[in-house]
């Protein structure tokens, strides 16, 4: 090869701008992610044919790392200083609510495990999801188990905020979309995304709290991610368990909605296809349906006091946790 076509080539890979090359370091990202741990046994050659799934392989060991370094750290706290955590973080009404706290979840767990149902005391408003998820780890494992459930949570929460990261970068509904005036192109690694979530000390104290919305928050992300990767139904279902478990997500219906509605290939049949109904209104239907069915089953259960004890628990306030006062 000649002197003049190797500088041709360095002339345009130095035209290639910063957007692209972030968006191919993106795309080799996501393909290893989606290879998993295997993506990073490949072979020096493979490697040297392929830059640019070296880059995303070396971006994919970095957020191993970060998640691991998260999850033994959270293990660590909880393991060594459960004496701190109990006395100064469990009861902080920052951390917890009636409807997540740790220690009502323990005080519905007993009431079970007596055979008494936990909704007839005025103490455990939370889903009986998490009584059948804590059921073994409360009766017949250490206190370990339960912590790692937490944890698991909390670090599945980032590894999906990452992934989502790494879409928004990736498909075409997000790369290629104008800018809003004003607006300048952001893009951030999903191991910074990552490192951002598990060492805010707010979230970080929430786990370390044991407060049941991580659980929310991981069925939450888990919806917005499948919902931007347009598998609809699994993501409705999705809000329908985080609504279940806090309520509060019920208003992500709205723009999965409109998020169903954009998806490319909705209008397929023409100009006058019905790509409002079909892409907006179906998934509010089918959210309804989901979040009926979960309720209906556990009021089979537990009676209309399950119901009265949870949502309508939260709807009314009943009890004012935490509030000015306590502050």
């Amino acid at each position: 090869m000649s002197a003049d076509t190797l500088e041709q080539a360095d002339n345009e890979n130095s035209k290639q701008s910063p957007e692209n090359k972030k968006r191919e370091l993106a795309n080799a990202l996501v393909e290893a992610l989606a290879r998993g741990p295997a993506a990073h046994t490949d072979k020096p050659e493979q490697s040297a044919q392929q830059p640019s799934s070296t880059a995303g392989s070396s971006e994919g060991a970095r957020l191993m790392r970060v998640l691991a370094l998260g999850f033994v750290l959270r293990l660590f706290i909880l393991t060594f200083s459960s004496d701190f955590v109990s006395k100064h973080l469990s009861t902080r009404v920052e951390l917890g609510t009636p409807v997540t706290s740790y220690n009502r979840l323990v005080e519905g767990l007993h009431l079970a495990a007596q055979g008494i149902s936990p909704f007839d005391g005025g103490l455990f408003h939370q889903s009986p999801l998490l009584l059948i998820l804590f059921r073994a780890p409360f009766g017949w494992l250490p206190q370990l188990f339960s912590d790692v459930l937490f944890i698991a949570a909390d670090v599945s929460v980032a590894l999906m905020l990452a992934k989502i990261a790494a879409k928004k970068i990736t498909l075409p509904s997000f790369a290629s979309r104008p800018l809003v005036p004003g607006e300048t192109a952001f893009y951030c690694l999903p191991s910074a995304v990552a490192m951002l979530y598990l060492f805010n000390p707010l979230t970080l104290a929430t786990c370390l709290a044991r407060s049941t919305i991580v659980f929310s928050h991981l069925a939450t992300v888990c919806a917005l991610y499948f919902g931007i990767g347009g598998q609809i139904n699994t993501s409705v279902a999705l809000v329908a368990v985080a609504t279940h478990l806090s309520l509060y997500p019920a208003v992500l219906i709205a723009p999965l909605s409109l998020m169903a509605s954009g998806l490319p290939g909705r209008s397929k049949a023409g100009p006058q296809s019905p790509s409002l109904a079909t892409g907006a209104v179906l998934p509010l239907l089918k959210f309804v349906v989901f979040f009926v069915a979960i309720h209906a089953l556990f009021v089979l259960l537990y009676g209309f006091k399950y119901f009265s004890a949870t949502v309508e628990f939260t709807l009314q306030v009943a009890d004012l946790q935490p509030n000015v006062g306590l502050f």
